[in-house]
């Protein structure tokens, strides 16, 4: 996006009211279940990492947390959804950090949210609870670890390896998503007051229940977001004047 553009709100608040708009379409879609798990992939929330990527830092996030904030009041407050709302919008802001090379601030959200959850009481002290702690966040610490490694092979030189930088992209930036909801579940005020469970180590249980079946639904998620975005951007990028408006410029696929 030209420097011109990117001082001009105007287009910061229309991208973001279409995106909303869009996004809060998408949620609608039903999940598509996982054969042989018990976990589905969400399709809307899933595709909320293409949004940063194509309307950028602000509009981006902005627009999927618009959409889930009238998905959840609207037609009747879900209570259950309230502490959720931010997280699809902090993976849309991990997409354009990614791909801005700024993978630094992303793993600094994501390493913080790991590190508080440390002190909840599910995960407190970890010394005692390091097994709900590890099922609940391996593949996060999987993500963190992985993000240099991402943006390098989205900078290749091969389109292949692109491609699979791509795909690491989508799945980095989903994890800071289900790291959140995992992060929030644990606090207090939410599983006790939201959810309305006492017993901690019943919680605990919730964090032991098919952690590779969700796992496989994030991969399949990923690689399904990866095979939009590919025929979207380029298709984009087709169109005059689009591209330079939009943020897929940083994309070279």
């Amino acid at each position: 996006m030209s420097s011109s553009l990117t001082r001009r709100p105007a287009y910061i608040v229309a991208f973001m009211g279409v995106g909303a708009a869009l996004y809060y379409i998408l949620l609608f879609l039903p999940g598509i279940p996982v054969i042989g798990t018990p976990a589905s992939m969400d399709v809307g929330a899933a595709l909320s990492p293409l949004f940063g990527l194509m309307l950028g830092p602000i509009a981006g996030p902005m627009a999927v947390l618009l959409g889930n904030v009238v998905k959840t009041l609207v037609p009747a407050v879900s209570l259950y959804g309230l502490p959720f709302i931010p997280a699809a919008a902090l993976s849309a802001l991990a997409a354009y950090l990614l791909v801005s090379r700024r993978w630094w601030v992303a793993g600094i959200l994501l390493f913080l949210l790991l590190a508080v959850s440390m002190f909840l009481p599910p995960f407190y002290p970890v010394t005692e609870q390091w097994l709900v702690y590890t099922v609940a966040f391996y593949d996060k610490i999987i993500a963190l670890i992985i993000m240099p490694v991402v943006v390098k092979l989205m900078n290749s030189k091969s389109t292949g390896l692109r491609y699979v930088g791509l795909y690491g992209l989508f799945f980095v930036a989903r994890e800071v998503d289900k790291a959140f909801g995992c992060f929030i579940f644990a606090v207090p005020a939410v599983y006790e007051g939201i959810f309305g469970i006492r017993d901690v180590n019943f919680v605990r249980s919730l964090y032991l229940v098919s952690p590779l079946y969700y796992l496989v639904a994030y991969v399949l998620e990923a690689l399904f977001v990866t095979a939009v975005a590919i025929p979207v951007v380029r298709a984009i990028r087709k169109v005059p004047g689009l591209s330079g408006i939009l943020y897929v410029d940083k994309l070279n696929i």
